[in-house]
């Protein structure tokens, strides 16, 4: 009884000592505008994406390099298990690219805002993100050497969805690391608490699935993702059982130029229909 009682107490002694006389939310309100704002900047940058995924006990490995490509991101696969592409993996690869270049010089504004709206609509989930959660600061931690705040995340049981996809955050619970001096997403890791479904039922991923994040600062004030790994279990079609093991790397991050984003941008406003 005497330690119940005193517990109030210990916690209010406890976070004092590590630092978290700070507001939770307010911290992730403005994390998530800065990761919004960050991830837009990160659209003009060009990377190479490694993608490790085991299934089954069977390991690939796909290497990519993804780019702007006028307005949203193009993926190119370059190699295939530490193998450059055979020659006609290579013809496909290029003429996948040429349809898709003429494809997209040749949109009217109208079908070129559209494709650019579809690419963000998949992560308009983030704008429920402030009011999906209760916040708790549970200490601070050096993240590559900078000071970070722990934020955790324990899902609503009022929260109500307002974008696509928000409704996957009632599953999921997590913590935050966020950057003390950019106020930035430098680590992210998520469980999922109870079963999620993905797209028309043609995926269920079960309780126990373990997502984790890490960031990288590339210039001042502008992070981006270095490396997911996703863990756990999924049930694909609802009929087969898969384990999720798939680790992505991202690197060689490069800012592209705009001329020939623009270029093409000035040819599409230029067709009339």
């Amino acid at each position: 009884m005497k330690v119940a009682c005193r517990l109030p107490l210990i916690l209010t002694i406890s976070s004092a000592a590590f630092g978290c006389q700070v507001d939770a939310k307010a911290l992730v309100i403005q994390s998530v505008k800065n990761y919004e704002r960050a991830w837009r900047q990160g659209m003009n940058w060009s990377y190479t994406q490694t993608d490790v995924t085991v299934t089954d006990g069977e390991k690939e490995v796909d290497v990519s390099q993804v780019a702007p490509l006028d307005g949203t991101p193009y993926e190119r696969l370059i190699s295939k298990n530490g193998h450059a592409l055979t020659p006609e993996e290579q013809k496909k690869e290029d003429e996948k690219y040429d349809r898709e270049l003429k494809k997209r010089e040749n949109e009217t504004p109208e079908e070129r805002r559209a494709r650019i709206a579809k690419y963000e609509k998949e992560r308009a989930f983030l704008k429920d993100v402030p009011s999906a959660y209760d916040y708790q600061c549970i200490g601070d931690e050096p993240v590559n050497g900078r000071g970070a705040w722990v934020i955790k995340l324990t899902p609503r049981p009022d929260f109500v969805p307002t974008t696509s996809h928000g409704a996957l955050l009632k599953h999921i619970e997590g913590k935050l690391w966020i950057d003390k001096q950019d106020m930035q997403w430098a680590k992210a890791e998520a469980d999922v608490v109870s079963t999620v479904s993905i797209g028309f039922i043609l995926a269920r991923i079960g309780p126990g699935a373990h997502i984790n994040m890490d960031f990288t600062r590339i210039s001042d004030d502008l992070w981006v993702p270095r490396d997911i790994v996703v863990k756990g279990a999924a049930r694909v079609l609802l009929v087969h059982t898969k384990n999720l093991d798939e680790n992505l790397t991202f690197s060689n991050y490069r800012l592209q130029t705009p001329p020939k984003q623009v270029a093409s941008s000035s040819k599409a406003a230029g067709k009339t229909r």
